[in-house]
Order: structure tokens, then C-alpha cells, then sequence
């Protein structure tokens, strides 16, 4: 099953003003981790992101999950391309992977989206 319209919709839900972010924004919801943004490639209407939630362990911020997206706004479309966590790192690298990818992000965003989380910092000018 193709997720790639279900990705977009729910991506926009959680960041409506995702094509007004320059490089980074920070989304919190009470009593959840805060979500972080990375614009980490534009090329026209087709971008490169990453989703995070960060946690300190020893001084430092780990990501987990750590997710890049690539989202086609012309199309309506986003689509995973990596997965991280503490323990593994895949890349959606085949038709598995891909759906496998693709089925965490729809639903990690439909979390998000029940969570509530909200802008807090989203500098456009980055």
C-alpha cells in the first residue's frame, strides 16, 4: 500500500507551517518530548527534513527516533527515506524497507497529531 498521500496529509497536520520554516523549528505538546524539524535540503518544491525527538543521556542529545522525510509539495506526497534510534539505523533501500519505513511514520505522525503538539520556534529567516 502506497502511504506517501497519508504521510503528507498527517505531516501537514502536525506542521502546518512547514513550507515557512527556514532551517529548523521546535514543536511541544505538555507532557510529551518536544519534536524537532530540520529542513536539511530544499530543492523546489522538493524537500529533505528530519523528525527528532532528542533526550540527554551523559551530556549528550541523542535522537530517537530520528527520521528523514522527503516530502514533495507540488505532488502532496512525503515518503521516509532513514530511521534511526539508539540502537539501529536503517535507510529505506528497498520495497520492504520502504513500506516498513513508510507504516512507523504514519503512525508516529498520527501520535504527534494526538498529542497536540504545537509551533513553539520556528525562526524562517534561518
Amino acid at each position: 500500500m502506497d502511504h506517501t498521500k497519508e504521510i503528507y496529509t498527517r505531516l501537514i497536520q502536525v506542521i502546518p507551517n512547514l513550507r515557512n520554516i527556514g532551517s529548523y523549528a521546535k514543536l511541544s505538546a505538555p507532557g510529551f518530548m518536544d519534536l524537532h524539524v530540520d529542513i536539511l535540503n530544499k530543492n523546489g518544491n522538493v524537500w529533505r527534513i528530519a523528525l527528532a525527538h532528542n533526550y540527554k543521556a551523559g551530556g549528550d542529545v541523542i535522537p530517537d527516533p530520528d527520521m528523514e522525510v522527503m516530502v514533495d509539495f507540488a505532488a502532496e506526497t512525503a515518503q521516509a527515506e532513514t530511521y534511526q534510534d539508539t540502537y539501529v539505523y536503517r535507510a529505506a533501500d528497498d520495497e520492504r524497507s520502504r513500506k516498513e519505513l513508510d507504516e512507523f511514520l504514519v503512525l508516529w505522525l498520527g501520535n504527534l497529531i494526538e498529542q497536540g503538539h504545537k509551533s513553539v520556534d520556528s525562526p524562517s529567516n534561518q
